[in-house]
């Protein structure tokens, strides 16, 4: 194995293992030389990742994708892309590799790792998300508007890594996606690390108020009855109901207002798993009923997420396996909108924003491989 391989599979444990950056199948790695690139196979987990989880490709090949013109129409476009992104693999040939790897391409050093840190969103995710980026980190780093996810993005980081080198003839080692995440560059691990702690030291500072806490109130009876309710009613395997509450829960879900700041979606990740409408009830079980069959007629599926006033929330899935990653990746929602509040409060996706992701096959994909 090559050693840069080695050290690709270090650095993606190390993030992949810790929840304050990589929750459920998000962000990515790669590993550069100048002939070929290793990247996360889609749906690949981090914490676990060995060689076989990664897809090498051809960077020539990838290359040809920066020069290409494709369709005007974003779903053909997107097609045309992943047909070329299979042309450029050299092995696994089963694999798919991640739809950011032209990105990590374009990204002039040889490791990179991008992920989706609670505290980096919470900026990311705020009203003054570019104000406060420029202030903070000031020329060092390049911040990108959201922009829909795919090939649209990476021409967009593209064109911006080409202004960065014209106005400071260096390349950008971390360029913060508005409501996504953040990629970091660098010539090893340890740089990659360096940077990485040096952006949450910063963003620590910013924080006026501890986070409330999340350690978990039993509430065994409560999940029972309310599965009893979702299975009888609508059909829904009770094993994958899942109940939780914390004072972090508890202080959003006090009243339909204090909901008001957790009931969108912040980034891209919180529609795979969570889908990008969540239900508001009592603990009223007539009413709760009442509430889904709303939810559903109005949206034309179940709800994943049904928060409890006073109580907590319930996540709904068709097995243990997904209501936890659901519940994971809810309770990071509401952490980044605390932490927003630091930097001019909570900024959600549009729901132009919304309706991409919830129609774009790549994100579908990626639900399914989060059930297995």
């Amino acid at each position: 194995m090559e050693q840069g391989v080695k050290e690709l599979i270090e650095i993606s444990r190390f993030y992949g293992n810790n929840p304050e950056y990589i929750i459920a199948g998000g962000g990515n790695t790669s590993f550069k030389n100048e002939e070929k690139l290793w990247i996360k196979a889609s749906g690949s987990s981090l914490a676990v990742i060995e060689e076989d989880g990664f897809v090498c490709l051809s960077r020539k090949e990838l290359k040809k994708i920066s020069e290409k013109k494709y369709s005007e129409n974003s779903s053909e476009r997107e097609a045309q892309v992943k047909a070329d992104l299979h042309q450029a693999i050299l092995y696994p040939e089963n694999k798919r590799p991640s739809v950011e790897t032209s990105l990590h391409e374009i990204i002039n050093f040889p490791f990179v790792v991008h992920t989706h840190p609670t505290l980096v969103n919470a900026l990311m995710c705020s009203n003054s998300a570019q104000l406060t980026t420029h202030k903070l980190f000031g020329n060092e780093v390049l911040f990108v508007e959201y922009t829909d996810p795919g090939y649209i993005l990476y021409k967009k980081v593209e064109a911006e890594i080409i202004n960065y080198r014209k106005a400071y003839a260096a390349e950008p080692a971390v360029i913060f996606l508005q409501n996504h995440g953040v990629f970091v560059g660098a010539n090893s691990i340890t740089e990659i690390r360096s940077i990485y702690e040096g952006i949450e030291k910063s963003l620590r500072n910013c924080l006026a108020l501890p986070l409330p806490a999340t350690k978990e109130l039993l509430a065994e009876k409560d999940a029972d009855r309310f599965a009893g309710m979702l299975e009888k009613s609508f059909g829904i395997n009770p094993s994958g109901v899942l109940f939780c509450s914390n004072e972090l829960i508890q202080s959003f879900v006090r009243n339909s207002e204090t909901f008001g700041r957790v009931n969108k979606p912040f980034t891209p990740d919180d529609i795979v798993y969570c889908k990008s409408n969540y239900a508001f009830s009592s603990s009223d079980l007539k009413e709760m009923e009442n509430v889904v069959k709303e939810f559903k007629n109005r949206c034309g599926y179940l709800p994943k997420v049904i928060a409890v006033q006073g109580e907590g929330i319930l996540a709904v899935e068709e097995n243990l396996k997904s209501a936890q990653t659901v519940l994971e990746v809810f309770q990071n929602l509401m952490k980044v909108s605390f932490y927003s509040e630091n930097f001019g409060g909570p900024h959600f996706m549009t729901q132009q924003q919304i309706d991409f992701i919830d129609n774009w096959e790549v994100e579908n994909y990626r639900r399914q491989i989060a059930k297995q």
